[in-house]
């Protein structure tokens, strides 16, 4: 007679092994926080109001735009050929703007010395006389109309924490975190660090999307843009690969203004007469700037290591920090910092504790877009965790550390 073998559960297995449940998580965290840069720029609202006060012939010069995350559809057009200056009436455009005067191709400097579209000219002609919409794509491409395709949718305190010696799940946990961290890190940087926010060029017929409050969508070439159409949008887009393509011309400098996600990895040692440790550290913040050069994160930082014994030691430091960075030259941004919080320790000479800390340093930002930066970061941190064996309270510890920045 066979005997019934009850089956194992996913729920019973992550339940027994909390690092595979942590496992899942990061995998679906890197995937969340990683991504495309898409073909599509938006045009934000303030942008969008100043191009349609403006002569029509004069949008195309200098528009400020952010790239959306999301799927590429396709290649962005090579605009080092502006299009013909020729303007038709047609009924895919309408007659031109009142005021409009055409002027042909100018020249214009941007990162190197480049061809754009500045001032004007219609769609191209085609044979029949009526204008043909659509890029002047890669040679042998195919050939876009404008608005062709669719547009891309756009811990609590516990006795074991860390402990030393033993800590089996617990410190599998701990590393896991930290793997998920790195994930997330990459994601980011590869996605919202490097995305383009910055100004652009493009020609005054290029297509642009807008969108109402109602949810409604329609296409509108930047010659032909009101102040009515500008007032009315909730969100204006223009596309990379449809039209005639635009031209960067470079990024913002580092802005910090808003959310702000950031890690670090380095060197841990504990100056404390009464412990002789080193081990590596991380930190792993995640908070808001409300301005450019304030801003306000949680840390987590995580170190361990081996004593002057070889015994291995863990500490775990949850703090809130304030951060300012008050110098700036070029891309160089100088910073102070100072936390407060409390920290976790597990060493053979003291056994697990825990106490108050606080500490502060320095830090160095190296700007490489407008949201990403290299970080350099010296901490120095007194925490009142000294063995009872020391006939003290307080220990003090240092960190160095590289990491990077993503706002």
């Amino acid at each position: 007679m066979l005997r019934h073998q009850p089956i194992r559960s996913s729920h019973h297995l992550l339940e027994r092994r909390p690092g595979v449940a942590l496992a899942v998580f990061g995998a679906f965290l890197s995937y969340a926080c990683g991504g495309c840069l898409s073909n599509a720029y938006v045009i934000p609202k303030a942008e969008l109001v100043r191009l349609a006060n403006l002569p029509p012939q004069e949008r195309g010069r200098n528009v400020a735009v952010v790239q959306e995350l999301g799927e590429r559809r396709g290649e962005a057009i090579d605009t080092s050929q502006p299009p013909a200056p020729v303007y038709q009436e047609g009924p895919d455009y309408g007659p031109p703007p009142a005021g409009y005067v055409e002027e042909g191709p100018q020249t214009a400097v941007g990162v190197g010395v480049i061809i754009v579209p500045g001032g004007s000219g219609g769609p191209p002609v085609g044979r029949a006389g009526r204008p043909m919409p659509g890029p002047r794509g890669p040679v042998g491409g195919p050939v876009r109309a404008p608005g062709a395709g669719t547009r891309p949718s756009t811990g609590s305190r516990g006795s074991n924490l860390g402990k030393g010696g033993g800590g089996g799940n617990n410190n599998e946990v701990v590393v896991l975190l930290v793997v998920m961290a790195v994930l997330a890190t990459v994601g980011m940087v590869a996605t919202e660090g490097v995305r383009y926010d910055g100004n652009v060029a493009m020609y005054v017929w290029q297509p642009l999307h807008l969108k109402s409050s109602n949810g409604q969508e329609r296409e509108v070439p930047l010659a032909q843009l009101t102040p009515q159409d500008a007032a009315d949008a909730t969100q204006a887009v223009v596309m990379d690969d449809e039209g005639w393509g635009i031209t960067r011309f470079g990024r913002r400098p580092l802005d910090r203004q808003g959310f702000a996600f950031k890690m670090d990895a380095g060197l841990f040692h504990s100056s404390c007469a009464c412990l002789a440790a080193d081990g590596a550290a991380a930190n792993i913040q995640l908070g808001f700037f409300p301005s450019h050069r304030f801003g306000l994160l949680a840390d987590w930082s995580p170190a361990g290591g081996s004593d002057s014994d070889g015994k291995s030691f863990y500490r775990h430091d949850l703090a809130l920090e304030a951060q300012f960075f008050p110098v700036t030259a070029g891309r160089l941004n100088l910073g102070v910092f100072g936390h407060g919080g409390i920290v976790y320790v597990s060493d053979a000479l003291g056994g697990f504790r825990d106490g108050a800390a606080f500490g502060g340093g320095l830090l160095l930002e190296l700007a490489l877009t407008t949201r990403l930066a290299l970080t350099f970061r010296a901490d120095y941190t007194s925490a009142k965790v000294a063995p009872a064996a020391s006939g003290r309270d307080w220990a003090a510890a240092e960190t160095f550390a590289v990491g990077v920045a993503v706002y």
